[in-house]
């Protein structure tokens, strides 16, 4: 799992650093060194692409095709259909997109982790957040990159990955040991424990003070599901009002007074 290792790449160095182990071990390895290709005897990396957006699959199918040694083996646009597709093809890499209908990527990645599959998760995303990140490295995901990283090194995640690797980008370190930090102890964490992913999402924004208007807009989902999904939060954490679920958020350390 990634709580034993996490790999932070950088060019063509990386870095792992071994859970309890405060030394740092380092290899230089090119993206292409050591991977066998289908000539040389292994099969290719099969790719499961998970995004609701058509374009950016287009895209990534595009260019992952590019590799003989990488082969899309199938497309999914929401939450519930990624688990099916997984469970039908059990793709080698799963590239998972976190803000998806129906189900948001971390609920796939808890979905998932009971199937007992020999799928791997790499979290490709635009949601730059501390806690996303965390929870989705804690829930099983094996690597974690945003949509702005170079091609070339995705293409090197889903090869390190696809080889029982772990993949992180330096930029994203300090976020993962923020967002790991960032755990409200007590009832309050009980609470918070309650919350789906979604749920998670909706009430950090919603302690932001934002308005079920711009965390529509933000998360792509209509204002009525924020209706109720507020609805439902402020139910399971017990309380009452906004006011009360920004004062919530502030103690728990989600937002910034």
């Amino acid at each position: 799992m990634f709580s034993d290792c996490v790999r932070v790449v950088c060019g063509r160095e990386s870095y792992l650093a071994l859970a309890g182990d405060s030394s740092l071990r380092s290899e230089c390895r090119n993206g292409r060194e050591g991977h066998k290709t289908e000539e040389q005897g292994q099969g290719k990396v099969t790719i499961l692409i998970a995004d609701d957006h058509g374009i950016l699959r287009e895209g990534l199918r595009g260019l992952l095709e590019e590799y003989d040694d990488l082969m899309i083996a199938g497309e999914a646009t929401t939450g519930v259909e990624t688990i099916d597709k997984v469970k039908e093809l059990e793709p080698d890499i799963l590239l998972l997109d976190l803000i998806m209908p129906q189900m948001g990527g971390v609920e796939v990645l808890e979905a998932l982790a009971g199937e007992k599959l020999g799928t791997k998760t790499i979290v490709l995303t635009g949601a730059d957040d501390d806690e996303l990140l965390a929870r989705s490295i804690q829930s099983g995901a094996m690597g974690y990159l945003l949509k702005d990283a170079a091609a070339s090194q995705l293409v090197d995640a889903i090869r390190t990955v696809a080889q029982g690797g772990c993949w992180l980008p330096p930029s994203l370190t300090e976020k993962l040991f923020r967002g790991m930090a960032k755990k409200p102890v007590g009832e309050d964490s009980a609470k918070l424990s309650l919350l789906t992913a979604r749920e998670t999402e909706v009430f950090k924004l919603l302690g932001e003070a934002k308005s079920n208007l711009a965390i529509a807009d933000q998360l792509f989902i209509s204002e009525h599901t924020v209706k109720v999904h507020v609805s439902r939060t402020l139910e399971k954490l017990g309380l009452s009002t906004r006011a009360e679920a920004v004062k919530f958020a502030i103690r728990v350390g989600l937002v910034e007074a």
